[in-house]
């Protein structure tokens, strides 16, 4: 069995490209079709319907697919088993997360891991959340972590950490006080949230929605770095995770306080059930799971106390 030409078609059925199965192999796109015609010869079947753009697998080509990947993934991670009983773990970890999991918490997480294994790395990339499933589910990528994580079929979770929000204020506003704001009081300002199209705009739309509250919201924004310039420049407020502002708050730039009756925004782990981990996956989300922040539990303002 040649291997290198299974990886090879697999790569080009999943990118419904030859050119980019021809890249992440090193051969030229002329050598890529000619090992996959190969294939189809000695296999006795057409895989791939050349006459489509991008091009598509035919009926054959799509059951060979699906049971090359699960041979493929049997195949390396019995090597990975075999390497790691002799060497300890090595390789690399892809992951895709959401911009506001904590980039400096997942660079310290990964910091950490590759300084206790040398012989590994852990790859990050930040997407949109529509961005991490889509990943996830092309099998790009071993792990996805994002909020409110969706249930499929397909589709495994593990809890990560739960992030308690915060109402986000300019430092000098009016609700910047030392004790909680209740969520009705957020009907009399101007609000600024996350884009309905997120998970979290919907949740926060509904936390107002459930405790009667109108709110007049005045710009919404897929990102919490333009939501934050925007409470700073306008004097709006904002419901955010309140890790996210910490050095704002100490800053002087903005105040947190806690939001009553409480809400929190889930952070899990992603990815397809039917996947087979290696070891080298696995011990990262052991060693994830285990080093996650806890939820912020104060009922006290974080504002900063600021001198003139």
């Amino acid at each position: 069995m040649n291997t290198d030409a299974i990886k090879l078609f697999c790569d080009v059925a999943q990118y419904r490209s030859v050119s980019r199965g021809a890249e992440l192999h090193g051969v030229t796109q002329s050598a890529a079709s000619q090992r996959i015609r190969a294939l189809e010869k000695e296999l006795g079947v057409t895989l791939i319907d050349r006459s489509t753009r991008p091009l598509q697998l035919t009926g054959p080509g799509e059951t060979y697919h699906r049971e090359c990947r699960k041979i493929i993934e049997r195949y390396e991670k019995l090597t990975a088993q075999l390497t790691e009983s002799t060497n300890g773990l090595r390789g690399e970890v892809t992951i895709a997360a959401i911009y506001s999991a904590g980039i400096d918490l997942l660079n310290q997480v990964k910091a950490d891991f590759e300084a206790a294994h040398t012989r590994t790395s852990v790859s990050v990339s930040y997407l949109q959340p529509d961005a991490v499933y889509d990943r996830v589910r092309n099998e790009q990528c071993d792990l996805g972590i994002l909020s409110y994580p969706e249930r499929w079929r397909e589709l495994a979770s593990l809890p990560l950490r739960q992030e308690l929000m915060a109402v986000v204020t300019r430092a000098d506003h009016s609700l910047a006080r030392p004790d909680s704001v209740h969520v009705s009081e957020l009907a009399a300002y101007d609000m600024v949230s996350f884009d309905l199209s997120l998970p979290i705009g919907r949740r926060i739309k509904k936390h107002l929605r459930d405790h009667g509250v109108e709110a007049n919201v005045v710009g919404q924004f897929d990102n919490i770095d333009t939501i934050k310039n925007f409470v700073a420049q306008t004097g709006a407020v904002a419901i955010l995770p309140k890790r996210t502002v910490q050095r704002d708050v100490a800053a002087g730039t903005l105040a947190a306080m806690p939001l009553e009756p409480r809400l929190v925004r889930p952070l899990g782990i992603v990815y397809m059930r039917h996947r087979e981990q290696s070891p080298l996956v696995k011990a990262f989300i052991d060693y994830l799971v285990k080093h996650r922040p806890t939820a912020q539990d104060s009922t006290k303002s974080t504002r900063a106390t600021v001198t003139a």
